[in-house]
C-alpha cells in the first residue's frame, strides 16, 4: 500500500524551498492537491481498488513537480516557451532516484513515470499496458477538471488589458472548425487570445470519465469562462454561443 500522508509530507518538503509568495508557485501547489482530490474521486467513481485508488492519489501530486522549477528558471509555465514540464516532471523523479522519497516500492515506478510523461500531451503515447493507460488517463480528467475550475473562479485573465484583448479577439477559422467537429484542438504558435480559450474549452472532448464530464457541466464552469467577456465582434458573439452550446450537449450526455 502507498503511505498518501508520506507523500504529502514530502512533497511539502520539496515545495518548501520555493517561494510560495510568488503566486504562480502558490497557484501550482494548491492546483497539485486539488488534482490529487479529483483523481481520487475519478478511481472511486469507476469503482478501482484501494491500491488504485492511493495510485492515482500519488500520480495526482506530483503530476506538476516540474512546474516549480518550470517558473524558478524561466518564469513561465508555457512549455513552448520553456520545457515540456511533463518529460521535466519524470527527470525530476528519476534524478538520484528521488521517487523514492515518496514511495519505497519500486513496482508502481513505469506506471508514475508514463503517467505524469503523459497527463500534459496533445494525446496520449500509443503502446501503453492496461494499467498505464488507465492512470493516464486519470491523470488527465484531474487535470482538466482543475484548469477548468481555475478558469471559472478568476486564476485566469484578471487585468483589464488582458479582457480587453480577448474581447477584441476573433476565433481562427481552422480553431473554430475542430471544436464544431468535437476534437481536441492542437495550440499553433500565432493562435489568437481568444483561440486559446476555445482550445481550452476543447477539453471536453479528450475527457475519459463520466465523472469529469458531470463536475464541469454541473459547475457551469466553461458558462463562468465565457460570461467573463463582452466579446465585441457579432460574428463572434455567434461563435461563442455555438461553442457554449455544443460544449453544454457534449458534457450531457453524461448525466
Amino acid at each position: 500500500m502507498i503511505d498518501i500522508e508520506k507523500v504529502k509530507t514530502e512533497f511539502d518538503n520539496y515545495t518548501s524551498k520555493y517561494d510560495k509568495n510568488i503566486t504562480s508557485i502558490n497557484r501550482k501547489y494548491y492546483h497539485s492537491y486539488r488534482v490529487m482530490e479529483q483523481s481520487i474521486k475519478i478511481a472511486e467513481s469507476i469503482n478501482l481498488s484501494r491500491e488504485d485508488i492511493e495510485l492515482a492519489s500519488l500520480i495526482g501530486l506530483l503530476h506538476d513537480v516540474a512546474r516549480f522549477e518550470q517558473w524558478m528558471r524561466y518564469e513561465t509555465f508555457s512549455d513552448r516557451k520553456s520545457i515540456d514540464h511533463g518529460d521535466f516532471g519524470v527527470e525530476i523523479l528519476l534524478e538520484n532516484d528521488f521517487i523514492r522519497d515518496f514511495i519505497k516500492d519500486n513496482q508502481y515506478d513505469e506506471i508514475i513515470k508514463i503517467a505524469i510523461k503523459n497527463h500534459n500531451k496533445y494525446k496520449i503515447e500509443e503502446g501503453l499496458n492496461e494499467k498505464e493507460l488507465l492512470h493516464s488517463k486519470i491523470i488527465r480528467d484531474a487535470d482538466k477538471i482543475d484548469i477548468f475550475y481555475e478558469g471559472a473562479e478568476d486564476f485566469f485573465w484578471n487585468t483589464v488589458e488582458e479582457k480587453r484583448e480577448i474581447e477584441n479577439s476573433l476565433i481562427s477559422e481552422d480553431y473554430f472548425e475542430e471544436f464544431m467537429s468535437r476534437n481536441t484542438i492542437c495550440r499553433k504558435p500565432n493562435q489568437t487570445k481568444l483561440d486559446s480559450i476555445v482550445a481550452m474549452i476543447a477539453f471536453i472532448f479528450d475527457l475519459n470519465f463520466n465523472y469529469s464530464k458531470k463536475v464541469i457541466y454541473e459547475n457551469s464552469y466553461i458558462n463562468k469562462i465565457l460570461d467573463k467577456f463582452d466579446y465585441k465582434d457579432k460574428a463572434t458573439k455567434e461563435q461563442i454561443g455555438t461553442i457554449r452550446k455544443i460544449a453544454s450537449d457534449y458534457l450531457k450526455e453524461s448525466l
